[in-house]
């Protein structure tokens, strides 16, 4: 089974990912968690099918970009777009070319993992004459865990850093608390009560809710009617752990 928790609770994060826009973009502050959400979204979408590429913007975290685990990627079938050779560990956003072809090639679906600030997000705004409404979504991932959005009014703070450093709007918010492996379901609960509170003050959707896959099925049982749940399966280590 790809996803935890039976036939039902896999046809919802089906529909979950039926619904993303051809191209998602993913921001987050750093520790949020973006980068783990993105390949668990993109790996999702190729298995249902999609003509999925996983675009690497994260010119800010060394430890947690999508590149690091390219390899293991792409022999899981996953096309993965960023900086290559020399340039791949160097602050610079992915070459502009194949970014400008997963944006313009209506065939492929896109997942963007956007740096954590509004440094960042410069990097995604150099792209944004070129993104149709319609078809995008920039999705911010939120960990109630981390300093700077442990509350609404932080949580808005940096939204409004995010969208004015990109030119974009933040279409809806992601709950992803955590505090890795000490992470229990009372910590994702309280964190989806606090990002719901900012959603609506902001007039934007919870688009769903993430947890470790061991812990996905209790999410979804508890937050079932209020949002959906994407398990996560782990792919970044940090440096201690290579």
């Amino acid at each position: 089974m790809l996803f935890l928790g039976g036939a039902d609770r896999a046809g919802v994060v089906n529909l979950l990912f039926e619904a993303l826009k051809r191209l998602t973009i993913y921001t987050g502050n750093l520790g949020s968690g973006k980068t783990e959400v993105a390949v668990n979204t993109a790996l999702g979408l190729m298995r249902l099918g999609r003509r999925t590429t996983l675009v690497d913007l994260d010119i800010i975290n060394p430890y947690f970009r999508t590149r690091l685990v390219r390899k293991q990627l792409e022999e899981m079938g996953l096309k993965v777009v960023s900086n290559e050779g020399k340039f791949a560990f160097a602050d610079l956003p992915a070459v502009s070319p194949a970014v400008k072809g997963v944006i313009e090639d209506g065939g492929v679906t896109g997942v963007f993992d956007v740096g954590g600030d509004d440094v960042g997000a410069v990097a995604l705004g150099r792209y944004r004459e070129m993104l149709m409404e319609p078809e995008f979504a920039m999705l911010l991932v939120v960990n109630t865990c981390r300093p700077f959005t442990r509350t609404e009014k932080g949580i808005e703070s940096y939204l409004e850093s995010i969208e004015g450093a990109s030119g974009l709007k933040v279409s809806g918010l992601v709950n992803n608390a955590n505090l890795g492996r000490e992470t229990g379901l009372d910590i994702i609960l309280e964190g989806y009560a606090t990002v719901s509170k900012t959603a609506e003050k902001l007039n934007l959707p919870v688009v769903f809710s993430a947890a470790r896959r061991e812990l996905a099925g209790q999410a979804a049982r508890a937050l079932e009617g209020k949002c959906p749940v994407l398990p996560i399966d782990k792919f970044m280590k940090t440096p201690w752990e290579q």
